[in-house]
C-alpha cells in the first residue's frame, strides 16, 4: 500500500522533505565550471593522447599520419631507454616519497608539544614549499653544487677532499635531484601529518602512557596506526606528484649525465617535444599514467584493508 502526502502538509513536514529536493539547475551553476575546466584541462588531452600514440605521428609529416594501433606499445616494450626512464623513475619516486615521509613525520611529531615560537617554527618548515620548483633548483644548483664555487665542494675543499661535480657525475646527479625533491616537498608532508596529530584522541594516547609505554613506542603502536588513512592518502598523493616532476630534474641534470636522471616525463618531453614522434612520445605517457594508476590503487587497497575489514566489522 503507497503512503500518500498530506493534502495540508504542516511546515514541520515541508521541513523534513525539503532536504530531499534538489535543484538541478542550481547544483550545474555551481559545479558546472569546475566541470569544464576539468575537461579542458584532464579528460580531453588524457582522451587525446591515448588517440594519438594509436599513430605513427611526427610533427615534422603530419599529413602522413598513419594508424599502427598499438604498435608504438609493442615497440616501447624494446626500448632500452624508455626502459631505463622507467627504471630511474621506479627509483626517484620510491626514494623521493620515502624519504619525504619519514622526514615530515618526524618533523610533526617533534613540534608537536607547545614550546617558545612554536609558529616561527613552524613557518620556517613551510618556505621551501612557497618556492617554485624552478627558483629552488636554481639555488641548490648554483650555490651548493656547483663543482668549482659551490657550498658543499668548498667545506670539503678544507677537509682535504676533492669534491664531484655533483651534476654531472653518476651516481651523484641522481643524488642532487633527489635531496632538492625531498627537500621541496617534505613540507607538505609535515603540513599534512601536523593537521593529523592534531585530530588524534588525547585519551588513547593517555591511556597507552599511562599502561607504561614509553615514547617511541606510543608512536609505534598507537600514533602511527591511528595515521594509517593519512599516511595512505599522503604516499599516494606524493607519488602521483613525483612520478610525474620534470622541473627539478630538467633544470638540475637535463637527464644527464648518461640519462642517468632522465625519468619518465622527461623522456616524454623529448620523444615528443624534442624528437616530434608524437605518437611515440604519447604512448609513453599513457604507460606512465597506467603504472602509476595501478601503484596508487594498489597502496590503497592494501593500505587499508585492515580498516575497511575492521570498519565492515563493526
Amino acid at each position: 500500500m503507497t503512503r500518500r502526502a498530506p493534502s495540508n502538509p504542516s511546515p514541520e513536514h515541508l521541513q523534513r522533505e525539503a532536504p530531499r529536493r534538489l535543484d538541478w539547475r542550481d547544483t550545474g551553476l555551481f559545479i558546472g565550471p569546475a566541470l569544464v575546466a576539468l575537461a579542458l584541462v584532464a579528460v580531453i588531452p588524457t582522451l587525446w593522447a591515448i588517440f594519438s600514440s594509436l599513430f605513427e605521428w611526427h610533427f615534422h609529416r603530419p599529413d602522413a599520419r598513419a594508424f599502427v594501433g598499438l604498435g608504438n606499445y609493442l615497440r616501447l616494450a624494446g626500448d632500452p631507454r624508455f626502459l631505463n626512464a622507467v627504471l630511474v623513475t621506479g627509483v626517484y619516486t620510491t626514494v623521493s616519497v620515502t624519504a619525504t615521509l619519514v622526514f615530515g613525520t618526524l618533523l610533526a611529531l617533534l613540534t608537536r608539544a607547545p614550546f617558545p615560537g612554536k609558529g616561527m617554527v613552524r613557518a620556517l618548515l613551510t618556505v621551501p614549499m612557497i618556492m617554485t620548483p624552478v627558483v629552488s633548483t636554481l639555488v641548490w644548483k648554483t650555490f651548493f653544487f656547483e663543482a668549482d664555487v659551490g657550498l658543499i665542494n668548498w667545506v670539503l675543499g678544507f677537509a682535504g677532499i676533492r669534491g664531484p661535480a655533483w651534476v654531472a657525475s653518476s651516481p651523484y646527479a641522481l643524488i642532487t635531484v633527489l635531496v632538492v625533491n625531498i627537500w621541496f616537498m617534505t613540507p607538505f608532508v609535515y603540513l599534512v601529518m601536523d593537521a593529523a596529530l592534531e585530530g588524534l584522541p588525547g585519551d588513547v594516547i593517555d591511556a597507552a602512557k599511562i599502561d607504561g609505554a614509553n615514547y617511541w613506542r606510543r608512536v609505534r603502536f598507537v600514533i602511527l596506526p591511528m595515521l594509517r588513512a593519512t599516511i595512505v592518502f599522503t604516499v599516494i598523493f606524493r607519488i602521483t606528484i613525483d612520478a610525474r616532476m620534470f622541473e627539478i630534474i630538467h633544470v638540475m641534470t637535463g637527464g644527464g649525465p648518461a640519462r642517468d636522471t632522465e625519468v619518465l616525463t622527461l623522456w616524454v618531453y623529448n620523444s615528443a617535444l624534442r624528437g616530434f614522434h608524437l605518437g611515440y612520445g604519447n604512448a609513453g605517457g599513457v604507460v606512465l599514467m597506467l603504472l602509476v594508476g595501478a601503484a596508487c590503487l594498489a597502496i590503497m587497497l592494501v593500505g587499508l584493508r585492515d580498516l575497511y575489514r575492521r570498519t565492515g566489522s563493526t
